[in-house]
């Protein structure tokens, strides 16, 4: 594609994009998320651990992370940063025993929950250790995710590596996307909004990298900010880069709205007159009726 060619669809992409978040139901979306869960907290220090904890849990099926998310804020109780606080690590490993979803043990949750409290007796919060640790001219937050995760992990390293909390608390320095990490990122970066909680906003959202999962790196694809096969951290860079220059400011503001485009079932993965005609992006979309992505250079990938 021309440089003109390429400014051109810039445009357009970032117009219908724009007209897709003026007329997208962010309430109906938001009370399927995880991030629901921390919008129940009114004090900013509880809704900090209860995002961390959803943001964590958000792998598998949409309902099943719910239920897990209804059992652990249930544990927490009405204060849960109070609670991380006091809680020793006999009391931490009674409150979440017995809880299981998928490869999450309460061992695994009992571990982070002590890390929480370590936390906040240093810093008084979990977005001023990302903050103690983020340089200034850093161009994104994974360095200081990295030290806020190393941070969360040393009250319990003596008690050596688990599998399960390894999968639940990823080491945000390796190849993967993170997007469990990146998502708590822009929830607290972001807003304050209908959706993001704003709570850690000097950190710049420019800073954010967009956290990659299937739904998200399909719909990427089908609107030509990747052509990269697999969901990794340079998949994430690339469509990150990509909606900054659309937005160079804020560039994950669309993240949300195009997420839940892919969990609905709005976003199919062949073009369907029925359902394509009402997207406000179709006239955007490189996917065609065979379920194949027409690339810039004129190829045609097999889907996502």
């Amino acid at each position: 594609m021309s440089p003109r060619g390429s400014i051109a669809r810039e445009a357009a992409l970032r117009a219908a994009l724009d007209a897709f978040l003026v007329r997208f139901d962010y309430a109906a979306a938001r009370a399927r998320d995880p991030v629901a869960f921390a919008h129940r907290y009114a004090e900013a220090a509880d809704r900090e651990v209860v995002a961390l904890y959803a943001a964590l849990l958000a792998y598998g099926r949409v309902d099943l992370i719910a239920r897990a998310l209804e059992d652990v804020t249930a544990r927490m109780g009405s204060a849960p940063a109070r609670a991380a606080l006091e809680d020793s690590p006999t009391q931490a490993r009674a409150r979440f025993e017995g809880f299981v979803y998928r490869f999450t043990r309460g061992e695994d949750l009992a571990r982070l929950w002590l890390g929480v409290g370590a936390v906040l007796r240093v810093h008084g919060g979990l977005g001023a250790c990302v903050a103690a640790h983020l340089s200034p001219d850093a161009p994104d937050l994974r360095p200081a995710l990295q030290a806020f995760r190393a941070a969360l992990m040393a009250p319990t390293a003596e008690l050596g590596p688990r599998r399960g909390l390894e999968h639940l608390a990823p080491d945000p320095s390796k190849a993967s996307a993170c997007k469990r990490w990146s998502l708590l990122l822009r929830w607290m970066v972001r807003g304050p909004d209908e959706v993001d909680l704003g709570l850690w906003a000097d950190l710049g959202t420019e800073r954010l990298l967009m956290p990659i999962d299937t739904h998200i790196h399909r719909i990427s694809t089908y609107l030509g900010l990747t052509q990269r096969a697999s969901a990794d951290g340079r998949t994430a860079r690339e469509v990150t880069d990509a909606l900054a220059r659309l937005d160079p400011r804020d560039p994950l503001k669309y993240d949300f709205a195009l997420t839940h485009m892919g969990i609905s079932g709005g976003c199919l993965r062949r073009r369907e007159p029925t359902v394509c005609g009402a997207c406000p992006i179709e006239r955007l979309c490189l996917l065609d009726t065979h379920g194949r992505v027409q690339t810039h250079s004129g190829r045609r990938d097999s889907p996502r």
